[in-house]
């Protein structure tokens, strides 16, 4: 074979294999029978689940009733009436609301500005608020489900807060109380990963601009901001995660309701499964969550790349 590293004189062949890049990726057959057990796994745990759930959400299985057994396939019936379903859409933007509202920007936020406020904080303060934070975000759901009904409705300590104890703000405000208590639950981890973040920043970047007379704000958005931008997206993506899988608290507190309006697609695809017995529409609005999930995620490995 002719190459062009054979063509100039005098090239000894240690110096020709030399040339020949060597880091050109290789497969070697063996690693197939290493990673089979891991590979097996995830068939098992991942890839047959979703793919019978993706051929459930085409089938007119019912939890009771004539289809609750002998149910069969019935092509894109679900999908015609998931298409002309009012319900699913209004779904669809409540989910968007929920997921990237009170969690990648509500959680994030909380957590970054707690994070920030006590990195230059009394020690004892620091502890005493981050251990608080640690708590909040280790608590069940139902407990901070409990905690925020009890706190947002008739006679709750937000509406004596805002002098009128005999207002239910819960059911006025329902996906904005929802979302905050989301937030709240969740601003923990995020302050604990912002915290990392910030103790990895080099204190002469921040010297070096107070010699410059930079003021307080300016470090803040011109420094500080942009070395946290890994840790910011990572968070986002986080918090849009566990926002997703955050069915029992507003299942606990609203029901979906009231009038649909905390209604998101993880609380409606139970509600079509287990109240009205619809299990086979239920499966294809959980497949709906894995592609709307999948597809926020890819949005943020994209931002990632672009930042890059």
């Amino acid at each position: 074979m002719t190459d062009v590293t054979s063509r100039i004189p005098g090239l000894r062949p240690l110096e020709l294999a030399r040339s020949q890049r060597l880091d050109k990726p290789r497969f070697n057959p063996v690693s197939l029978l290493l990673l089979s057990p891991t590979i097996l796994l995830l068939a098992a745990l991942f890839v047959l689940p979703i793919g019978y759930a993706i051929y459930l959400g085409f089938t007119n299985l019912q939890l009771i009733g004539p289809h609750s057994v002998n149910y069969s396939f019935t092509g894109y019936q679900n999908v015609g009436v998931l298409l002309s379903d009012g319900v699913f859409f209004r779904s669809v933007w409540l989910t968007l609301i929920f997921v990237v509202g009170s969690g990648a920007v509500g959680t994030t936020l909380l957590g970054l500005v707690c994070a920030i406020a006590m990195q230059n904080c009394i020690p004892a303060i620091r502890l005493v608020v981050s251990g608080l934070a640690i708590v909040a975000w280790t608590l069940p759901p139902t407990t901070i489900a409990i905690i925020w009904y009890a706190a947002s409705t008739t006679g709750g300590i937000v509406p004596m807060m805002l002098a009128h104890p005999g207002y239910d703000l819960l059911y006025d405000q329902a996906m904005l109380i929802v979302s905050i208590a989301n937030s709240w639950s969740l601003a923990g981890l995020a302050m604990i990963m912002f915290s990392a973040a910030l103790k990895n920043i080099p204190t002469d970047i921040d010297e070096a601009a107070m010699l410059e007379n930079a003021s307080s704000w300016q470090r803040l958005m011109r420094l500080t901001v942009p070395l946290l931008k890994p840790t910011i997206l990572t968070s986002a993506l986080l918090m849009t995660l566990l926002s997703f899988g955050n069915f029992t608290l507003i299942y606990l507190m609203t029901a979906g309701g009231p009038s649909n309006d905390t209604n998101i697609l993880p609380v409606y695809s139970y509600l079509q499964g287990f109240q009205f017995h619809r299990l086979g529409y239920a499966a294809l609005l959980g497949n709906t969550i894995v592609i709307l999930s999948a597809l926020i995620g890819a949005f943020f490995v994209f931002i990632a790349k672009n930042r890059r």
